[in-house]
């Protein structure tokens, strides 16, 4: 027991640190890779995004969302993309300055460092001990296996400091007005700097983010208004304002506000340009897997299937579950606290990210399109299972709000009480260490990550961004939306994309184009001769035909953009045929340059199949000799 008492003290004393040297570990667990570029599907989507704004900033100035400068035929609505001021602004000038940097894994080690430090530091602020306040916020922070299993697959996941931010400031609020009876308008303004910070985030984070700010103003102030109403005996409420304490977060919000007016507004007239885009709802998940528990599939002998097997993962597991459902007993009770009322707008925002992510049947088959059309921005919010990148969030906003009740409820059955309860008692607390250390051990499972491109690529694609000409054709393109436009326009999804992946080394402009949404309009663009018969025969995995390979010649005698013709065989897989393969030898010549890259993402990076890239010159034979 003495030895205990000693392990916790000295773990009080340097809790900090040792926390912050986990998170730090976590961050260089999680690298990609070769601190490699990606080149599939939302693999690309960050490093391209970063690489069309330093276009934009070099060439104009200041974001202009221009389609001119990554596809050709022109027309594409890039507005609609997974834009990020924070990511694409400050990594376009990274981007200029060496696009080798590991710009992407860098900025996730800050986001989590501040994430760290500013939620443990506001749990100081509300009185917990030095252990508890950065044990919870280790935890919070780094065990997020939401966030976990989609590390490198949607960049924007990551990056969660303004999510953290806001959720944990209002805790605060939530905290002081309940306990203390105390509201800060100093906090109110820094917590509007988080909502004008949200603006830099990916459209994702904002909707769940104004209904938490709404959700706890709203409570407070029904609080107000009914203990006017009610003329409880409840102390008085002190606001508080310190004015020279107000020019800092008024100064931040406003320089977060300048940025974010030379980004939008050029967005917004890019969206009256080209319209709405369909924002279907789907990706639902199974709220069976909201509590699953995450020791289970560690058990020797069980066999299931893997928990991230949605597009997003909503299993956060019992280490957060089992002390959120004792805060919410506890809380009932009241135990000399404020009761459930102090936990309100979480527990309401809980049950919203419950019923949102699953498919509801009658009366509540229409919650979705109601919370779409109610709260702004939600609209963004079109897959529903990721609201599982909340959830860890949400349970430590309440279990850190009843930490009192909590603390007195498990004193009372570790020290007092018969016999049998505390052994009770002890035996349950053991077992729930036990497994959240086993649930813990899934942060050392490797994430989804692309392998570095090999050398013998690269160099080859840095040879087509000296070759003279704007554009380089692959074959085949893809032309679709994550919304499901274009679909038709996009056989052999998704290694088709990797095309457009491909600027990112060769800086030419590219056909087809893969974003988050598009419109109908950007499908017509592609819609003619001679694409709609490449579309055919890509999904077919055929060859051309005579009519098609003479249409292919002539419209590359007519574009002298061309830089180059880049053949994937192992994806139009025609094209590997040695039939096909004399087709493209006879006309455009003997290849320029070869390689093969893995194109698929894996655990760890490693062990992808590999996939062929051809280098052809851009002009048909009979038209080079004339």
């Amino acid at each position: 027991m003495v030895f205990l008492k000693k392990s916790l003290r000295f773990l009080s004393d340097y809790s900090f640190w040792f926390g912050l040297a986990v998170v730090l570990a976590y961050w260089y667990w999680v690298h990609p890779v070769g601190f490699s570029r990606g080149y599939a599907e939302d693999m690309c989507s960050a490093d391209l995004n970063r690489q069309l704004m330093a276009d934009q900033l070099r060439i104009f100035g200041r974001p202009n969302f221009a389609t001119d400068l990554v596809m050709t035929p022109f027309g594409a609505n890039l507005p609609y993309m997974s834009w990020s001021i924070e990511r694409d602004w400050l990594g376009a000038f990274f981007w200029d300055w060496n696009r080798n940097f590991p710009f992407l894994w860098c900025y996730f080690g800050v986001s989590l460092l501040v994430s760290y430090v500013v939620v443990g530091g506001i749990f100081r602020k509300m009185g917990l001990q030095n252990l508890v306040a950065w044990g919870l916020a280790l935890a919070v922070v780094a065990f997020h296996v939401p966030r976990h299993f989609k590390a490198w697959h949607h960049h924007e996941h990551l990056l969660q400091h303004w999510v953290y931010l806001s959720f944990f400031l209002d805790v605060w609020i939530v905290h002081r007005f309940w306990r203390e009876r105390r509201f800060s308008w100093n906090l109110e303004l820094w917590r509007g700097l988080c909502l004008v910070g949200m603006l830099g985030t990916v459209g994702i984070f904002w909707g769940p983010l104004i209904m938490e700010w709404a959700f706890v103003r709203i409570t407070l102030l029904a609080a107000v208004v009914l203990g006017r109403v009610r003329r409880t005996g409840a102390a008085p409420l002190a606001f508080e304002w310190q004015p020279l304490r107000a020019i800092l977060p008024i100064l931040l919000s406003a320089a977060l506000f300048a940025i974010a007016v030379q980004w939008y507004l050029p967005l917004y007239e890019a969206v009256r340009k080209f319209g709405s885009v369909p924002q279907g709802l789907g990706w639902f998940a199974s709220r069976g897997w909201v509590i699953f528990p995450l020791w289970f599939p560690r058990i020797p002998g069980v066999r299931l299937a893997p928990i991230d097997g949605p597009e997003t993962v909503v299993t956060i597991g019992w280490f957060y579950w089992v002390p959120l459902l004792v805060a919410l007993s506890v809380l009932k009770t009241k135990r000399g606290g404020p009761g459930w009322k102090l936990a309100a707008p979480f527990i309401a925002l809980l049950a919203v990210a419950v019923l949102y992510m699953g498919k509801n049947l009658p009366p509540l088959n229409g919650f979705q399109e109601l919370v779409m059309s109610v709260v702004p921005t939600m609209s963004f919010f079109r897959v529903a299972s990721r609201w599982g990148l909340f959830l860890p969030q949400i349970a430590v906003a309440v279990i850190v709000l009843a930490w009192p009740e909590l603390r007195r409820w498990a004193a009372e059955r570790w020290v007092a009480g018969p016999p049998a309860r505390r052994r009770r008692f002890r035996i349950a607390l053991g077992a729930f260490i036990v497994t959240s250390l086993i649930e813990f051990s899934w942060l050392l499972y490797p994430v989804n990550m692309m392998a570095p491109m090999p050398e013998t690529v690269v160099t080859m694609l840095e040879r087509i961004r000296e070759q003279p000409g704007a554009s380089v054709l692959n074959m085949p393109f893809c032309v679709t939306g994550g919304n499901g436009v274009c679909n038709q326009q996009c056989r052999n999804y998704p290694w088709s994309t990797t095309g457009v992946c491909l600027r990112t080394w060769h800086d030419k402009k590219v056909y087809g184009v893969y974003a988050s949404r598009l419109s109908y309009e950007d499908c017509r663009i592609y819609d003619r001769p001679p694409f709609t018969s490449w579309f055919n025969a890509w999904g077919e995995q055929r060859c051309f035909d005579d009519s098609e390979w003479k249409a292919f010649c002539t419209y590359l005698d007519q574009h002298s953009e061309h830089a180059a013709v880049l053949v994937h065989p192992d994806i139009w897989l025609a094209a590997g045929t040695p039939a096909c393969r004399r087709e493209f030898d006879k006309r455009l010549g003997a290849p320029l340059g070869e390689g093969s890259y893995p194109v698929a993402p894996t655990r760890g990076g490693e062990g992808a199949w590999p996939s062929r890239l051809l280098w052809y010159r851009p002009r048909c034979a009979a038209a080079a000799a004339s």
